[in-house]
């Protein structure tokens, strides 16, 4: 037994939470409106009885379980996690993590702040942050050990670094939650859908094409996808009404019609939603003063 684990050991045996790293950070001022950073981070090794139990919290709790084993309560549901799985706390509802008392667990953790973290966490969870079993663990632990060391030293650039940091820890979890590759009848139907996108493409002709239910079809985009076919539907139609916009002086009403909006006021009401800005004033954005259009 080396000497961190037989301090681990006794304060286990002593019923003492050991706090083996515990970080804090204040970013600039304004930072976490525009990027991400990280607010606490550190390494636990939890008594029987560890337990944090809140209303609600700043930024979100993210742990990774090291060994052992313990209890997360997040968006109103409770779930068991075991070694190697990843946890997302939404701290912006009521949320718990306690550890196992027969098996307490050793966790790797972090709080993540910045702009429009409840989006971010339904994009990558799809809605439900069920703890996620992570693959790459190896790589995810040296991760946390680059982070506790940054955190440490507090060099210039700290905030550029962390921002930097949540990055890759993205890309990882996104790389986890991957799904198997796409069934050829939902990559044909999509396929068609995108050479088509004017076309009305109703539930029923989805069902048609894929030779599935509704509720099936449904189910595939959730899976694969990581959206409805509604959702999916309308952001293809809306890069394709992008690269009408600049390709051609077609009305935006024309432009409406053919990439498959049923009129020019959704078209406009979908654009604004999703760019900020109206067809007409990303056209001119997009153009410029000069009018000149790529060729």
């Amino acid at each position: 037994m080396d000497n961190l684990s037989h301090h681990l050991y006794k304060s286990r045996m002593r019923g003492e939470t050991d706090f083996i790293e515990s970080h804090h950070y204040v970013p600039e001022p304004g930072w976490t409106r525009m990027a991400f950073s990280v607010l606490r981070a550190g390494k636990v090794a939890a008594a029987p009885d560890y337990g944090i139990r809140r209303r609600r919290h700043a930024g979100q709790d993210i742990l990774f379980c090291l060994s052992g084993a313990g209890t997360v309560e997040t968006g109103g549901e409770n779930f068991a996690v075991g070694a190697g799985q990843l946890a997302w706390l939404a701290n912006e509802r009521p949320h718990a993590h306690v550890a196992d008392p027969d098996r307490p667990w050793t966790l790797l953790w972090f709080r993540l702040d910045g702009p429009d973290l409840i989006a971010l966490r339904e994009n990558l969870f799809g809605g439900r942050p069920a703890p996620a079993p992570i693959l790459g663990a190896t790589a995810l632990i040296a991760w946390f050990e680059r982070l506790f060391v940054a955190l440490g030293s507090r060099e210039a650039g700290l905030d550029w670094r962390l921002n930097q940091a949540v990055g890759e820890f993205l890309t990882m979890v996104d790389q986890s939650l991957a799904t198997p590759a796409m069934p050829d009848m939902l990559a044909e139907l999509t396929a068609a859908i995108r050479s088509e996108p004017s076309r009305p493409w109703t539930a029923e002709e989805l069902s048609s094409i894929s030779g599935v239910s509704p509720s099936q079809v449904r189910r595939l985009f959730a899976r694969y996808l990581r959206t409805s076919p509604r959702r999916w539907l309308t952001r293809e139609r809306l890069i394709h009404a992008q690269t009408l916009i600049v390709r051609n002086r077609h009305s935006l009403a024309e432009i409406a019609e053919q990439s498959g909006f049923c009129d020019v006021y959704h078209f406009s009401r979908e654009f604004k939603r999703s760019t900020g800005v109206s067809p007409g004033a990303w056209r001119r954005s997009e153009i410029g003063e000069t009018g000149r259009r790529p060729t």
